[in-house]
């Protein structure tokens, strides 16, 4: 019996196209290792319900995967847009359980200067 992947759920900022190809090439290398990645840009077509997407994601990933950088900090601290409402989700998880290792930040660009 093999051990299923672990199920990781993708959370940055629409920073720009460059920023969101940098996030599309992780997971794809993340996927030819053995991870099976949610990520808006495979998981969402034109119309789709967002919220949905991101609360399924939330709730069902054994990890989060969250791309800092100083504009999803910004975001995620201001409440704006998908970050935001990611993060309101996650705080109410936090919460629930402190000492959850289930959120991996990574640290991109010059977020460490104002995160």
């Amino acid at each position: 019996m093999t051990t299923p992947p672990p199920k990781v759920f993708v959370s940055y900022s629409h920073d720009s196209d460059l920023h969101k190809d940098w996030v599309l090439k992780l997971a794809t290398r993340l996927v030819a290792n053995g991870v099976d990645v949610l990520l808006d840009q495979w998981d969402l077509t034109l119309g789709s319900d967002l919220p949905r997407f991101i609360e399924s994601g939330l709730t069902t990933s054994d990890r989060v995967l969250a791309i800092c950088t100083s504009q999803y900090v910004e975001k995620a601290n201001a409440g704006l847009g998908g970050v935001g409402y990611e993060k309101m989700i996650l705080t109410d998880q936090l919460m629930r359980n402190i000492n959850s290792d289930r959120i991996i930040p990574a640290i991109r660009g010059n977020s460490l200067a104002t995160s």
